[in-house]
């Protein structure tokens, strides 16, 4: 396995902890996987001792498969590389008694998580709309490390403390762990029951950890119960930790050092993909971040300048953006897929997927679905169908108890049971009320939703919309399925831009035809092809010839959130953990290009003016062209 100098350092020293600040693009995870191979063919390590740690399956799989190849030795020589959920359910499931569980113990799905956390709003008689803030705020609690203070700090819930506790002994009950107790209970395993701990330190003779800037507190805790020997090799970049809302917190990695004193670091600071613009470029901007490790990342690599424009909506900015993918694929021969275009909220995409398809472009959603599939949009297009065609069954059925109104199945098919045949639902339900088939509360709710879509078939669409969100109390039932706070705000954000999309047209009809279009256009790339539409997020990890970030505007990239914990003016919000991920958000992003990167803004979204991004002021502006399209 062929390596730089700097590479071969790091995978070379074994006396003792080791930190590797790797920046993007240089070979962090080729590293790490030339140190087990080394462990192994030139030490002597026992592979089946060697703990290594990745933070997705994928990245596992992946570094199983290199191992294959650059030792000889089958894949199942290497048990012990994993996840870090992978790694410690194997400790918990065998020694699961000592908890007072009984073998064999299961883990929770989703789908089940949310089902045991109904059952404690039932029990406590809460609203369903607390399920979603429910269960963000147990996760929460649970990677705290403690869950309690954690609670007590930050239960704004009511009877949040109780419903922790209930939630636990439904599990219990089952003999079953959610997602989170995996590491919880492992901490508290090796914590308490020396033999446990002592038989697993026995057991490995080195620890390697990837990704460690995402390391969150239990995880921490963990590594120094099962660490023995201070054989320790930490790999990641601050500049890239992006997952504070899971908990994570990149104080771990920086603090290493201090935490291990004898810690040796090594620098990875050649970056292999981008290009040398790109890359000075982004080590400005993230100077700027008061919490890091400092390395100064470089490339060889010449390129050109990093193009910015700037245009009066988020429309004008898509349709550039569009047409730059189209001259890119017919003139210079670029494959649609090597192209991305990434921001910071999904709500951004509309108008993307809108130019995508005016220019006649595939699109591939990543890491989500198109706006058009998300399920409050779905909801709220159901009803504007039903309002404008009664015959659409499929759409009445959707609606007809969301949010719940008492209409239940038992209800509905005391009504179809007076079908005729081709009679649309709709129609039936009329029927219905007339003849009194159906009284008490099931026939008020059932009238009301009738009256509300004959009110809304006479409105424009925004109008429309506007009007059933607030008469159904939607925004109360989105909480009911967002999985988070943050989760909760992106699907009110979704509604924000449905209304306003819908605004740009006069009719219910002529709306609901241009989202019909959109999703087909969706469909059109479920081939693979097409040009990548994805988040910051869901884009980590990747990269992409030719990148475009946009929506670089204050409330949005600084997120509105991150802005107001940190306050409006830029210098007080110096060194604010939120703002600083933020701009490691923009890092990320912008390291994904490989040749050509492309910066935009829109003076106005939605309706409303904004203000450029803060970020742009910190990135030098000899890295930059201001694109001849740019207003």
């Amino acid at each position: 396995m062929q390596l730089s100098e700097a590479q071969k350092q790091a995978v070379e020293y074994v006396d003792g902890p080791t930190l590797v600040t790797a920046g993007a693009g240089s070979g962090k995870t080729r590293t790490l996987t030339a140190k087990i191979a080394h462990l192994v063919t030139r030490l002597g390590y026992d592979p089946a001792a060697i703990l290594a740690i990745t933070f997705t399956n994928k990245a596992a799989e992946e570094m199983k498969g290199r191992l294959e190849q650059a030792t000889g030795l089958a894949i199942s020589r290497f048990p012990w590389v994993r996840t870090f959920h992978s790694a410690c359910f194997q400790i918990l499931k065998e020694h699961c008694e000592w908890l007072g569980y009984h073998k064999p113990i299961t883990i929770h799905s989703d789908y089940q998580q949310k089902t045991d956390a109904k059952k404690v709003l039932i029990h406590l008689d809460l609203d369903r709309k607390y399920l979603g803030p429910l269960r963000s705020l147990i996760s929460r609690a649970k990677n705290s490390g403690t869950p309690y203070d954690y609670l007590s700090a930050n239960g704004r819930l009511p009877r949040m403390r109780e419903a922790y506790d209930l939630y636990n002994e439904i599990l219990a009950r089952q003999n079953a762990v959610d997602f989170d107790d995996i590491l919880l209970l492992t901490r508290d395993l090796l914590e308490k029951n020396q033999e446990v701990r002592e038989r697993f330190r026995a057991a490995f003779d080195y620890i390697l950890i990837d990704e460690f800037q995402d390391s969150n507190p239990i995880q921490n805790a963990i590594v120094d119960l099962l660490l023995r020997n201070g054989n320790l090799t930490v790999v990641g970049d601050d500049y890239q930790s992006i997952y504070q809302f899971r908990g994570a917190d990149p104080l771990h990695f920086i603090d290493f050092p201090n935490k291990y004193p004898t810690t040796r670091i090594f620098r990875l600071e050649r970056n292999y993909r981008s290009t040398e613009p790109i890359v000075a470029a982004t080590d400005a901007l993230i100077a700027h971040n008061r919490s890091r490790i400092d390395k100064t990342c470089y490339s060889t690599r010449p390129g050109p300048l990093i193009q910015l424009a700037e245009f009066l909506d988020e429309n004008q900015e898509a349709s550039w953006v569009a047409r730059r993918c189209w001259e890119y694929r017919n003139y210079r021969k670029i494959p649609l897929e090597r192209m991305a275009v990434l921001y910071r909220t999904r709500f951004c995409s509309l108008a993307l997927e809108r130019a995508m398809r005016t220019n006649r472009l595939p699109y591939q959603m990543m890491g989500g679905s198109g706006f058009f599939e998300r399920r409050e949009v779905q909801d709220l297009n159901a009803y504007l169908i039903c309002a404008v065609n009664p015959r659409d069954d499929a759409s009445f059925e959707r609606i007809v108890n969301v949010p719940k109104r008492g209409i239940g199945t038992g209800t509905l098919n005391k009504v179809l049971a007076h079908r005729e045949a081709g009679q649309a639902i709709q129609k039936t339900c009329r029927i219905a009320l007339q003849l009194g088939r159906i009284r008490g509360k099931a026939a008020t709710a059932l009238n009301q939703l009738l009256e509300l879509l004959h009110l809304v078939s006479r409105k424009p669409p925004a109008e429309a919309i506007e009007l059933i969100v607030e008469q159904t109390g939607y925004r109360d039932y989105l909480g009911s399925f967002s999985e988070s706070a943050e989760d909760y705000d992106m699907r009110l954000e979704n509604l924000h831009q449905m209304g306003f999309s819908a605004s740009q047209h006069r009719t219910i009809a002529g709306y609901l035809e241009d989202c019909a279009l959109v999703r087909e256009d969706q469909d059109d790339a479920d081939d693979g092809r097409g040009v990548r539409l994805s988040t910051f997020h869901a884009a980590k990890g990747l990269e992409y010839q030719v990148v475009f970030v946009i929506g670089l505007e204050e409330g949005l990239l600084p997120h509105w959130r991150s802005v107001t914990s940190a306050g409006e003016d830029p210098e007080t919000a110096v060194g604010d953990p939120g703002l600083e991920e933020e701009r490691r958000l923009l890092y990320v992003g912008m390291t994904r290009a490989v040749d050509r990167l492309h910066l935009s803004r829109a003076r106005a979204r939605r309706g409303e003016f904004n203000r450029a991004s803060r970020f742009l002021d910190e990135i030098p502006k000899s890295y930059l062209e201001i694109a001849e399209e740019s207003i």
